[in-house]
């Protein structure tokens, strides 16, 4: 734990100050406040939940104790929003376009496909343009409190076959969350959403052809390179997450507590994005050498196709509700100002 705290020391200097304006009274300094946590990783990669559980309960002083659970074991992965509305879980790590038919901004939330490309990017758009506010208020109508973003990984392509060309896609049946599958189905390519847990069998018994997930560590811990041996680049987007919690559960705490779990979700942000990118081509080499796994450029044909539809998708989101236009507005005015659209 020491090299998460020397790597994060700037961060939490900075965000101490927060906390000489919030004091706890007498009486909730000793109160202890147990929290369950759900994400989407499965028990293999919790440890990366690891600097948020510590860091609650290090700047609490003990008074904030998170307990982690993996992916589906208090709820479905896909309802951890709703279970964070009515109070049957505390906090979610989840991704927005789980639950984007109630949430409509949520398709955003996740990262538009071929929209933001990098890290920078991401935390940007957040903190810097407005849509970390804007989150807020579209899950409050749902009565969920946004932590924030947890930008985890990118999202890429593994399949059984090279995919290089529009054709080659469209040959193949895949597993894509929703986000995804909708710009893919614009291009005729078969993708449906089905759990992570589920995908390797699938592909192994003939029912997918591929899978669109996270990077080479999210990969390696499904044990997808043993029968989706081709690993498509560029990216389709940062696989952005988020971290969300009961309203009234946040609202009850006391606010040097609402203030921490804020900072934690900063800390664990910055983590993800470090830890996974740091990782991403060592894990690669390492697949390469026992798996056999190879690399592949997509087209720049197929990337364009691709990145095409994906702008015939925003359209369509942005017309779910005033949030989901407002967020497509904003992105598409950040990815002018900064040439990834013309």
């Amino acid at each position: 734990m020491k090299r998460f705290r020397f790597f994060f020391l700037p961060l939490v200097c900075i965000f101490g100050m927060a906390l000489i304006f919030t004091t706890p009274s007498m009486a909730e300094k000793k109160k202890v406040y147990k929290l369950r946590m759900q994400v989407l990783f499965g028990p293999d990669m919790m440890w990366q939940y690891k600097p948020f559980v510590d860091f609650c309960k290090d700047a609490s002083d003990g008074r904030l104790i998170i307990q982690p659970f993996s992916g589906g074991q208090l709820v479905p992965d896909d309802q951890m929003m709703q279970a964070c509305s009515t109070g049957t879980i505390d906090i979610a790590g989840g991704a927005g376009g789980y639950w984007s038919n109630a949430i409509p901004l949520a398709a955003t939330e996740g990262v538009l496909p071929f929209a933001l490309r990098t890290i920078t990017d991401v935390n940007t758009f957040y903190y810097q343009r407005g849509y970390l506010e804007l989150c807020r208020e579209a899950y409050a109508e749902h009565n969920v409190y946004y932590l924030g973003p947890q930008m985890v990984d990118f999202a890429y392509l593994m399949a059984k076959e090279p995919v290089r060309t529009v054709n080659d896609l469209k040959k193949l049946k895949l597993r894509a969350v929703p986000n995804i599958g909708k710009v893919l189905g614009k291009l005729g390519v078969s993708a449906q959403y089905f759990p992570a847990g589920e995908v390797y069998l699938m592909i192994s018994s003939g029912q997918l052809d591929g899978v669109v997930y996270g990077g080479s560590v999210a990969a390696e811990s499904m044990s997808f390179q043993e029968v989706a041996p081709y690993y498509m680049t560029p990216s389709f987007n940062p696989a952005n997450q988020n971290l969300i919690m009961s309203l009234k559960k946040f609202n009850s705490l006391p606010k040097d507590l609402q203030t921490i779990l804020e900072m934690a979700t900063q800390v664990e942000n910055l983590y993800l994005q470090t830890v996974n990118w740091n990782l991403e081509f060592a894990k690669r080499r390492s697949m390469m050498e026992k798996n056999g796994l190879k690399v592949v450029e997509m087209d720049k044909a197929l990337v364009d196709a691709m990145a095409e539809k994906a702008r015939e998708f925003y359209k369509d989101v942005s017309k779910q509700g005033p949030h989901a236009k407002k967020a497509v507005e904003m992105m598409e005015d950040y990815m002018k100002e900064v040439g990834y659209l013309k």
